[in-house]
């Protein structure tokens, strides 16, 4: 279901597991395919780019062999005709036309579950987000499987003194409150820590660049003689984000020109420090520096708030919220407040902080929170011709594995939002289903419709929207893999302005 004045169309289908998309010059559509990411029975086409022309037809395929994985957007830059390509498997590659020859860039990038996402260019910068490694700052074994990998490529040329396993990289210096967690195998481990590495109350931890949790800048003239841009290039443009799959600065000539959107995937309630009802993100940064505040701050509100404590603290030693969670060495004991209320509400809840300073420079808010664990990922500006100029538009892919369903799911759906005057937002969903919930759980009269969108962008002219719709994507934790993906069940789906 789409406004009136809107005609849904076909692109192109029958696609496996096609993740973003990209207009060139020409007006081509560059199509991300991840490949078997999810594993499943079906035989699923490798990593790679699908260029199709304005007619849908396919004119050429790049990178077969090539790409491991290919995730979140591509993006072309109309300042230089380049197109770019994030691996999700620690690089960045580009290609100038749909004949030229594609080149890595970009490496050495970290490992963990937030790798590099969303990319854009704007006034001769190359930008591009980098996910903070671990779920809520700890490279802990109960939480991740990648803490032990032996040398993370990001560590081998970052030396901070500690071990090459991966671990988070801060953006600023932090003093540290020594705040650890205890893993099942015994291991001690402190936030922007290597596993079995301690941190202590008071502890500086210095920042790195490029650091993680951040979108990153540079300059598109600052290669090396080799082709690369080194880290020593690159610079911190904004930070304190987790997992960020969009990032898209306004249309020029608009007074969003120089605003730069970011979303970005709440915090699992999974782990020794696990925050609960961690929200999906929008965020508009406006300036180099500003700071979402994660992982300490999740979204509106600092974690020591009680909306992110998932049980209650009611003074009794054995019985704290996080029993596994330790400042120094020794347990945390959340200290109660020392005025109280009613019996059934006399208790405290929250998630301990990280960080002993926080940033003097404050920090900036998201612009719209979404349903837990349902990631707006793929974002896109409208600029005119569309019948809403300079609204923000978003692919909500929803839930996999990561909690709990509410009680309406909130998904698949593309996201509108309008920034009204003098302040404020109002949203609203712009293409739906019938009923909440992908196409396969429709009732057969209402299907044909939304999967699992996952990107969306504007042709030329502004007057098509492009949907990617990454397909039908099971889970069941009975089967021998517990995601299933289905093949040949993606579309390119176009939202064309009619005006009628």
């Amino acid at each position: 279901m789409v406004p009136d004045g809107y005609e849904v169309g076909v692109f192109v289908k029958g696609l496996d597991t096609p993740s973003a998309a990209t207009v060139d010059g020409d007006g081509n559509l560059w199509v991300a395919i991840s490949g078997n990411l999810f594993g499943g029975l079906d035989e699923i086409d490798p990593p790679h780019v699908k260029v199709f022309d304005k007619d849908g037809n396919l004119i050429k395929e790049i990178g077969k062999g090539v790409f491991s994985t290919v995730m979140n957007e591509i993006a072309y830059c109309p300042e230089n005709g380049v197109t770019y390509i994030p691996e999700y498997g620690e690089k960045i590659w580009e290609i100038n036309g749909v004949d030229g020859e594609l080149t890595q860039i970009i490496g050495n990038l970290p490992v963990g579950d937030h790798r590099n996402g969303g990319v854009t260019c704007r006034d001769g910068y190359l930008y591009f987000a980098l996910g903070l490694p671990s779920n809520t700052g700890f490279a802990d074994p109960d939480n991740h499987g990648w803490v032990d990998v032996p040398s993370d490529p990001y560590w081998e040329i970052h030396d901070d003194g500690l071990p090459n396993t991966p671990h988070d990289a801060p953006c600023r210096d932090i003093e540290h409150t020594g705040l650890n967690v205890r893993s099942s195998d015994g291991r001690l481990t402190g936030a922007y820590m290597p596993v079995g590495v301690a941190a202590q109350p008071g502890q500086i931890v210095k920042a790195q660049t490029p650091c993680h949790g951040s979108v990153i800048r540079v300059k598109l003239s600052d290669k090396n003689a080799d082709g690369m841009y080194s880290h020593d290039s690159m610079e911190n443009y904004a930070w304190g984000f987790r997992n960020q799959s969009g990032v898209e600065f306004g249309p020029k000539g608009s007074k969003f020109e120089n605003a730069l959107a970011v979303s970005d995937n709440g915090a699992n309630d999974l782990g020794n420090r696990r925050i609960a009802n961690g929200a999906e993100k929008l965020w508009i940064v406006t300036e180099q520096g500003q700071d979402g505040g994660f992982p300490d701050k999740e979204g509106m509100n600092f974690v020591s708030n009680k909306r992110f404590g998932h049980k209650t603290y009611n003074g009794s030693v054995v019985d704290r919220p996080l029993p596994n969670a330790y400042i120094g060495d020794e347990p945390w004991v959340p200290e109660r407040v020392p005025y109280r209320f009613q019996h059934h509400v006399d208790n405290i809840r929250g998630v301990p902080l990280i960080t002993a300073n926080p940033n003097p420079n404050g920090y900036i808010n998201p612009v719209l929170e979404w349903d837990t664990n349902n990631p707006i990922d793929g974002i896109a500006w409208s600029a005119g011709n569309y019948g809403a100029d300079n609204h923000l538009f978003g692919a909500v892919y929803g839930i996999l594995d990561t909690g709990p369903e509410s009680l309406i799911p909130t998904w698949p759906m593309i996201l509108q939002v309008e920034f009204l005057e003098p302040t404020g937002i109002k949203w609203s969903a712009f293409a739906q289903n019938i009923e909440p919930g992908p196409n396969a759980y429709q009732k057969e009269e209402n299907r044909g419709g939304l999967e699992r969108p996952n990107d969306v962008v504007f042709s030329n002219d502004g007057k098509t929207m492009y949907v990617v719709d990454y397909g039908e994507v099971y889970t069941d934790f009975e089967m021998p893999s517990p995601f299933y993906t289905t093949a040949g069940s993606g579309v390119i789906w176009t939202i064309t302005y009619t005006g009628n």
